[in-house]
């Protein structure tokens, strides 16, 4: 069977790496001057109410109600369409009920008779602070229970590529989050945690063909085996992204307001993903095991 020709991505790795050092440094010049991540209502607390209305009222249109009094709403619907049931979440104001500032503005636009409140809630800053807390611990837990498996099934070296390429995607995400003004809420902890095993599922598969190469071609170059074993899994590997990055950009267009930041870090990350896989996990996977002097 003849071989194709490999592509010489061990060359091309530096520049890659180089690429993703920008990007994360990019970041993190907009995390100084914002000051840090914008937080969704979930984290940073606020007041909710569910409300029906006895008119026709379509959720652009809410949306763009609060919009123009500056408030920043998180608003979904529940039910049909023609229940016209809203869920309206609001952020702390300082000095103002959030209750009573969502009451004002529906009462004024729709006439009091049109709006009633079925429940409301108040979710505490510190509720959400923790919550932040808790969401972070779930993705470093879930990143260390990755690497000690890769480290299990492969070795230490390969453990390391693992982990520098999960980093190197979260810490795109992040940025990416910071260049598009993306709210960290719930769903984004989501998106991350989905793009986390996306990510090192494609990870395993370039990994298997390096070690399967490896056993069957002892004497050959490990650069040279990495070049091989990635150029027979890339088709593979873009087939596999496109078809998820279909869906992705999917939910982008039709997914509405609600899952757009959501489906926007998915794209993100399955780009990333796919890329690091590559370009990342498999030249550092190298550089560990020439810095310790491994031959297998």
């Amino acid at each position: 069977m003849t071989e194709h020709k490999p592509i010489p991505f061990m060359k091309m790795a530096p520049y890659a790496i180089g690429l993703s050092l920008a990007i994360v440094l990019a970041g993190l010049v907009m995390f100084i001057v914002r000051g840090g991540f914008e937080v969704g209502i979930d984290f940073k607390g606020g007041s909710r109410a569910e409300i029906v209305f006895a008119q026709k009222v379509s959720i652009g249109e809410l949306r763009s109600l609060f919009k123009n009094q500056r408030i920043e709403a998180n608003i979904t619907t529940v039910g049909l369409a023609e229940d016209n049931r809203f869920v309206i979440t609001v952020p702390f104001e300082q000095d103002k009920d959030g209750i009573a500032i969502i009451k004002e503005i529906l009462t004024k636009a729709y006439g009091e008779e049109s709006v009633e409140f079925v429940g409301t809630t108040t979710i505490e800053a510190k509720a959400g602070k923790s919550f932040v807390y808790r969401a972070l611990n779930l993705i470093w837990v879930v990143s260390l229970i990755i690497v000690v498996y890769i480290i299990v099934r492969f070795d230490f070296s390969y453990g390391v590529g693992a982990i520098v390429a999960l980093l190197h995607d979260l810490l795109i995400m992040l940025a990416f989050a910071l260049f598009f003004r993306i709210p960290i809420d719930i769903t984004i902890i989501a998106a991350i945690l989905t793009i986390l095993g996306y990510s090192i599922n494609d990870t395993i598969v370039v990994f298997d063909r390096i070690r399967e190469r490896k056993a069957y071609h002892k004497e050959e170059d490990f650069v040279l085996v990495i070049d091989r074993s990635v150029t027979e899994v890339l088709e593979r590997s873009i087939i596999t992204a496109l078809t998820t990055l279909f869906a992705a950009v999917a939910l982008y267009i039709w997914g509405g307001e609600v899952l757009r930041n959501f489906s926007i870090l998915l794209i993100v990350g399955l780009v990333s993903g796919t890329y690091s896989s590559v370009m990342i996990a498999a030249p550092v996977t190298a550089g560990v095991r020439l810095l310790t002097n491994r031959k297998k």
